[in-house]
């Protein structure tokens, strides 16, 4: 119980993610439109930020790196999205380098030593069935959010939820067979906790931002699908006047170069002779 009230404690210091805490009373659906909203950073001039990307995150990322090309295949509907599946798996990697060093880190760089025990912390709290909705690393996802995911909803701006047919390769979880959400939102915790589920719940999510641009009539592009995965949204407008869609954007930016490179096409002889 110590250690419980212990990171309950870590997560309210550091924390400000006071959705999480209220996850239990949230519909699911209601994720992208109540509970996806996250404070806005502190202004900052400059178009985008100096790349950082701790080692052992770099050396996850290259393991990672097939993983995060057969979800991109999978997931990814050139007819729709207008993407390559190899654009479609820079957008993932993007997401999750820039998932993995937030404003707070940039602007007060002495966090970056405790950032790690606040991912933990929130993802204990959660396993402790106590129904919180903690956004979980390594793709910074909710569990209401991996819920929606595997009910394939799609939360569309007007109120309406579109579904669509989608699977998360490698899930065991059936929603629709648990009655407590508490113990459900533990279960999806576990998942969204693990580095290759992670990827493969994200790759969804974002096939979901397809779903919802094509619905809506926006253009999609890198952009449309980080705000997406950020604020629920993708109507360009829409992206231009959040504070907070525009600076996780404007972030993101910087890491493309390095997601390109990792995935790269001459890179696979590198990952085959690893192998």
């Amino acid at each position: 119980m110590r250690r419980l009230l212990l990171i309950l404690f870590i997560v309210c210091l550091i924390g400000v993610d006071q959705a999480g805490l209220l996850g239990q009373i949230q519909p699911a659906y209601s994720y992208h439109t109540r509970q996806q909203s996250r404070s806005a950073p502190p202004s900052r001039p400059g178009p985008t930020i100096e790349v950082f990307v701790r080692p052992e995150f770099a050396a996850r990322m290259h393991r990672l790196r097939a993983t995060i090309l057969k979800a991109a295949a999978q997931h990814n509907h050139p007819q729709l999205s207008g993407m390559s599946d190899y654009e479609f798996a820079v957008v993932i990697a993007t997401i999750l380098y820039n998932e993995n060093f937030g404003w707070a880190e940039e602007l007060i760089p002495p966090l970056r030593m405790v950032t790690p025990v606040y991912q933990s912390a929130q993802q204990q709290v959660n396993l402790h069935g106590l129904g919180t909705n903690f956004s979980v690393w390594p793709a910074n996802l909710r569990p209401s959010v991996a819920a929606e995911i595997l009910a394939g909803k799609v939360p569309l701006a007007d109120g309406r939820v579109l579904h669509v047919p989608l699977r998360v390769d490698g899930s065991q979880i059936d929603p629709t067979t648990f009655n407590d959400q508490r113990a459900l939102f533990a279960a999806l915790t576990a998942e969204i906790s693990d580095d290759e589920l992670a990827i493969n719940y994200l790759a969804a999510n974002l096939e979901r931002g397809v779903w919802r641009a094509v619905i809506e009539g926006q253009p999609i592009s890198w952009r449309t699908l980080a705000a997406w995965h950020n604020q629920g949204i993708v109507d360009p407008v829409a992206i231009r006047n959040n504070p907070t869609a525009r600076d996780y954007v404007r972030r993101a930016a910087a890491y493309l170069p390095l997601a390109r490179s990792l995935l790269a096409p001459a890179n696979d002889a590198l990952t085959m002779h690893a192998v």
